[in-house]
């Protein structure tokens, strides 16, 4: 049984094409009827799933899931001060949330590459203001344009430090986003436990460690923000491969 990471595991961070062997991967797991959730950190696009589909990743009804979908189990519709992308607030607002800076029952935070300090700065008064705080995931870093950029996870222990408040998190790699994951796997097989899940992500810090915590086995692929294990505790792996093209072989050998 899986959890399988979109950006750098399926789709490429240079131009967000399949990366080879994921179209077989999803087809494969289709063919021999296993099961598999794809859980993603994505902040933008509602219809995220439409859009892998488009793509040619065959993915069932039943083995998707993102933020949103853990967000609107724990946020009523209200007025919010959301920090991230355009794409990310007009979702957002289609939810039935409504943009107040000044009078936000919580603070939201997603990933974007155009934050001001000014931004930071919003962020930290209304977290002094003891306004509730979600940060949409914990991804230390994200890869754009050949650069790596502050992910989600790394402006939360800013804030954190600078305006002592804590905050929850929705997206990977909190436990009531694998938790749901884990629903939606035991909803293809009613075995499904962390125990005999298996992990498949580029991103070690944002989504393989915390998995590791929760009982889950661990793989790293190296083909998105990380090429190499250097400097990383690889007691939290299990396995490693180059993309999901050598872990997909590795599975058709078993």
């Amino acid at each position: 049984m899986f959890f399988i990471d979109v950006q750098g595991t399926l789709l490429s961070d240079t131009d967000k094409s399949l990366i080879t062997g994921a179209k077989e991967l999803i087809s494969f797991l289709n063919e021999k009827n296993l099961a598999y959730v794809i859980v993603t950190n994505n902040t933008k696009k509602l219809d995220f799933l439409e859009h892998l589909r488009a793509k040619g990743l065959d993915i069932k009804d039943n083995a998707y899931i993102d933020p949103f979908v853990v967000l609107l189990s724990l946020l009523k519709p209200c007025k919010i001060a959301a920090f991230g992308s355009a794409e990310f607030k007009q979702s957002l607002e289609k939810l039935g949330f409504s943009l107040d800076y000044k009078e936000a029952k919580a603070v939201l935070v997603a990933s974007f590459d155009g934050f001001l300090m000014d931004d930071f700065a919003a962020m930290i008064e209304l977290a002094k203001s003891g306004v509730r705080v979600i940060a949409l995931h914990e991804t230390s870093i994200y890869k754009k344009n050949e650069r790596l950029y502050p992910g989600v996870g790394a402006i939360m222990k800013m804030l954190e430090y600078a305006s002592n408040a804590s905050y929850e998190v929705v997206g990977k790699p909190s436990f009531a986003f694998y938790k749901r994951a884990l629903e939606l796997l035991k909803s293809q097989d009613k075995r499904a436990n962390f125990e005999n899940t298996l992990i498949i992500s580029d991103d070690f810090r944002g989504d393989l460690v915390q998995a590791k915590a929760q009982g889950m086995q661990t793989a790293l692929v190296l083909s998105g923000k990380i090429s190499s294990t250097k400097n990383l505790d690889e007691s939290k792996l299990d396995f490693v491969y180059p993309s999901v093209a050598e872990f997909l072989q590795n599975l058709k050998e078993k």
